[in-house]
């Protein structure tokens, strides 16, 4: 999950790229990353349009101990960071009882193969430090790169909530019959 390419698309937070904690947090190793590897990345601008919402949270309650986990610390966690004061009210195209967005989550979703509303793209991108960030840029000599370049978010939110309500459930049982 990282990599900034392009802003978020209107009426999403507007984030920048050094609002992009897991490259920019250590530059260097995300560097050494991009330049070794070749990953798939899930940028920022992607990730803002998933959303768990206040109306998951009765699916996760009802998905036995660990959905009841879950759906706590997402009250807990809607509580201390008030995402939806935040974003909600001010970003048309997000839900007013946003709790948080999806981030990690979706990149797990699409590294085991989940593909229902999800774009990937290749781009020619050249990667950079330079003024303390970590910066990509598309050029036509750059490394051929597979982007995210757009997801459906509800389908994702909504294939999530039910991914982790039927587990749940599942490891439930088969907890409870030893």
């Amino acid at each position: 999950m990282g990599g900034y390419i392009y802003p978020p698309r209107e009426g999403y937070p507007q984030w920048r790229e050094e609002d992009d904690f897991n490259l920019q947090v250590d530059t260097r190793s995300a560097l050494y990353l991009i330049e070794t590897c070749n990953p798939t990345f899930v940028p920022i601008s992607v990730t803002v349009e998933t959303a768990l919402r206040r109306k998951h949270l009765e699916a996760l309650r009802n998905a036995g101990a660990l959905g009841q986990l879950l759906a706590r610390q997402a009250e807990a966690f809607a509580e201390d960071e008030k995402i939806g004061e935040k974003f909600g009210k001010t970003c048309h195209k997000l839900a007013n009882d946003i709790i948080n967005f999806q981030h990690d989550p979706l990149c797990c979703a699409i590294a085991l193969g989940w593909d229902d509303g999800v774009e990937i793209s290749h781009f020619p991108l050249k990667a950079e430090l330079r003024d303390g960030l970590l910066r990509w840029v598309i050029d036509a000599d750059g490394k051929p790169t597979r982007i995210v370049t757009r997801i459906d978010g509800d389908k994702f939110s909504e294939f999530w909530t039910e991914t982790i309500a039927g587990v749940t459930q599942t490891v439930d049982v088969l907890t409870d019959d030893g």
